[in-house]
């Protein structure tokens, strides 16, 4: 879907000061079907490589490939992509309605109004329709940009910080939307500092740092599993055994970890003693620990 070969981008900030590299030796490649999310501090050169995909820069060195093509601005092949940029700028005097029917009208197709309001709807928009987006604040603006990106089916799906200014509801309605539109063929790329949102529903991750890419992968490779531990649930009244690390406790409820060589310790230490062993996993290591673990360790 996307291929990103030795990308370069710089930008002069002014006229005597030094070109900032923003991109150098960029490499990415989204297959089809990924749910790819794109990590990394600020300053990274995430959002600039995601306008790069778009067409929006060209790179001084390097090529990409989107859908099999040369990304340029105002070709045919942006009617199959789907895009909602980190802060919308829209025109403030028109409706909740009228800037999602006119935003998509720049797909060219014509659109009937029931999928416009259908759209509207589907990310809990239908009561403020006609309200002016003057008015509206800034989760609702993004819920109306995103209304815009449903407004027909697209093969790619590029979305630059999506849960910027959404309440907790609104995040965990757009978790359904993006997977409900990757199980129905849409390939999506996140540009996301939300970890655990990305952990939620990402396939595949790259981790961006100072313009180069660290580590793309699956994200449970990214994530991988520490055979040698156990994360352990119990329910006690009196303290663990010595050998379970304590994680966290609220009352008899009460998290650790284990070496796995003492697995068959614990079951008997649970079997003889007033204790329940409620779950029982390999630890896995989280996004933001191997995030922070390679980041890290970069020279």
């Amino acid at each position: 879907m996307i291929r990103a070969q030795n990308l370069h981008v710089s930008f002069r900030r002014s006229f005597r000061r030094r070109r900032i590299q923003a991109l150098q030796g960029f490499e990415l490649e989204v297959e089809r079907g990924d749910v790819f999310a794109l990590l990394g501090p600020n300053g990274a050169g995430k959002s600039t490589a995601m306008y790069c995909f778009l067409g929006l820069i060209r790179p001084e060195k390097g090529s990409v490939s989107v859908l099999g093509r040369t990304p340029t601005p105002g070709s045919s092949m942006f009617q199959r992509i789907g895009y909602l940029p980190e802060e919308p700028h829209y025109h403030l005097y028109l409706t909740v309605r009228e800037a999602v029917a006119y935003y998509g009208a720049l797909g060219l197709d014509p659109l009937p109004q029931a999928r416009i309001d259908d759209a509207i709807d589907r990310v809990n928009l239908g009561g403020a329709a006609d309200l002016r987006l003057s008015k509206c604040s800034k989760g609702m603006r993004q819920k109306a940009g995103l209304a815009a990106c449903l407004l027909r089916p697209v093969d790619l799906l590029l979305m630059d910080e999506p849960t910027r200014g959404l309440d907790p509801m609104t995040v965990s309605l757009l978790r359904s939307i993006l997977l409900e539109l990757n199980a129905r063929g849409t390939t999506v790329v996140i540009n996301s500092h939300v970890l655990s949102e990305v952990e939620a529903v990402c396939t595949r991750a790259a981790i961006i740092d100072d313009g180069r890419v660290v580590i793309q992968d699956r994200l449970d490779a990214i994530t991988e599993v520490n055979q040698q531990r156990y994360t352990v649930d119990l329910d006690l009244e009196g303290e663990p055994p010595a050998f379970v690390d304590l994680v966290h406790r609220n009352g008899r409820s009460l998290r650790g970890e284990i070496d796995a060589a003492d697995l068959e310790r614990l079951v008997a230490w649970v079997g003889a003693n007033d204790a329940m062993l409620r779950a029982c996993a390999h630890k896995r290591v989280s996004l933001e620990q191997a995030f922070m673990t390679i980041l890290g360790n970069q020279p």
